[in-house]
């Protein structure tokens, strides 16, 4: 019997090419897709697939602000990450938080294959590619933020108080004060001045 597969990402380009390349090995059947992660959680109260092909980068809440509550919910389905980043300590992340795999986006047609093959047969895909990825001292911490994220921490870095804040994106000054404190947390940070920096710091 074919595997179902549910893919999340957003850009309808690579939903196409992945699309393509499950419909043509027969393997992979019913095969939906999302372009969010709010659209995506909903769909999986409904239906649990065998596969998840998640990529990180996605609209208001990335891939890994819901890979460990999903690997929580569902661990009966399969997870394989999809992303640009070979930084050391996204890819970190992504095993901490129970992937069964990880492939960066340039990948071919048999290089997808290869890893939904193996997470079948053993539950896990190690890519060649990022295995000898040595850990980096200085984590990027950005690439953990989402956008609404990184627009707080650049509002904050102008100076722009909570209400300032919540007035610009349209966002109630307790929704503001949440996504800090979640900024706080994925950045080991407790403080304005800290957040300012690291703002500066990373061009946001």
């Amino acid at each position: 019997m074919p595997y179902s597969v549910f893919i999340c990402e957003d850009h309808k380009i690579v939903i196409d090419g992945v699309r393509r390349i499950l419909e043509d090995s027969g393997k992979y059947a019913p095969i939906e897709s999302f372009r969010s992660a709010e659209v995506l959680m909903k769909s999986l109260k409904k239906h649990q697939p065998n596969f998840l092909i998640l990529d990180l980068s996605l609209p208001k809440k990335s891939g890994l602000d819901i890979l460990p509550e999903i690997r929580r919910l569902y661990p009966d389905t399969w997870i394989l990450v999809l992303t640009m980043h070979n930084d050391p300590a996204v890819l970190q992340k992504i095993n901490d938080f129970g992937a069964h795999g990880t492939l960066l986006k340039d990948f071919g047609e048999g290089d997808l294959l290869q890893a939904l093959n193996e997470i079948a047969r053993h539950g896990r895909y190690e890519n060649p590619r990022l295995q000898n990825i040595e850990n980096d001292p200085i984590p990027s911490g950005v690439l953990f933020l989402t956008e609404r994220e990184k627009e707080l921490a650049a509002l904050v870095a102008q100076g722009k108080n909570t209400s300032e804040i919540a007035e610009i994106l349209g966002l109630s000054p307790h929704t503001v004060n949440t996504h800090r404190k979640n900024i706080y947390k994925k950045l080991g940070i407790s403080s304005i001045q800290e957040l300012i920096s690291f703002a500066h710091s990373n061009g946001l």
